[in-house]
């Protein structure tokens, strides 16, 4: 397993932890064990429990003495996965999980992983503006898209909001259903942290400034 990390420039701890050969065992609470135990494509299901085990560590770690099975991890009012007042989360690519959380809480947090591939190329004419990707390139628009990801999840919005309606050339801007979300949250100033980890993918945390 992975050392929890702490990211300076947001306040988050990231979790990292590889999918493969992990056992649920008694970290899930009952309401998650039944959750787990439905899933039928395989790795979905491990994912899904590397992702849990991965948050589960950060809030044990911020609680010494509780069980992982006493963290129940649910979605707050916003679809964002959160446990009791405790915003987290949750990112899975190419074999890796993570979890991101941010001591003494916060309204804003997301974080995002992705392995740097060849994709196809209505891929970047339809998510990057010109003024962002000016061409083709697996590793800077896998580390864009991340950005990207990781502040629609800070937003609780997904997918749900075009990839274009967040800019990152300069300054990041926000337009559209983003922009609509960012206000509604209050229009928190925030920070974003990349680096390059794994070896092979791109990893950022999105949250609100300490």
């Amino acid at each position: 397993m992975e050392e929890i990390t702490v990211w300076p420039a947001t306040g988050a701890r990231v979790q990292f932890l590889r999918v493969d050969g992990l056992e649920a065992g008694d970290s899930l609470s009952p309401a998650e064990s039944l959750k787990y135990a439905g899933f039928r494509v395989e790795k979905r299901r491990s994912e899904w429990l590397a992702g849990r085990l991965a948050a589960k560590t950060l809030l044990a770690a911020a609680e010494e003495g509780k069980k992982l099975c006493s963290f129940e991890i649910t979605t707050d009012h916003l679809g964002r996965p959160s446990c009791g007042p405790a915003l987290l989360s949750i990112s899975h690519s190419g074999g890796w999980a993570l979890a991101a959380l941010k001591p003494g809480g916060t309204g804003f947090l997301g974080a995002d992983l992705e392995k740097i591939e060849e994709r196809h190329p209505a891929w970047y004419r339809d998510y990057f503006h010109l003024s962002e990707l000016p061409k083709p390139d697996p590793s800077e628009a896998t580390r864009i898209w991340a950005i990207k990801e990781a502040l629609l999840k800070a937003l609780g919005l997904g997918l749900t909001a075009g990839p274009l309606d967040i800019r990152t050339d300069g300054e990041i801007r926000f337009s559209g259903k983003a922009l609509e979300r960012y206000k509604e949250l209050g229009s928190p100033p925030f920070s974003v942290e990349v680096r390059p980890f794994p070896e092979g993918f791109w990893t950022v945390v999105a949250a609100d400034k300490p």
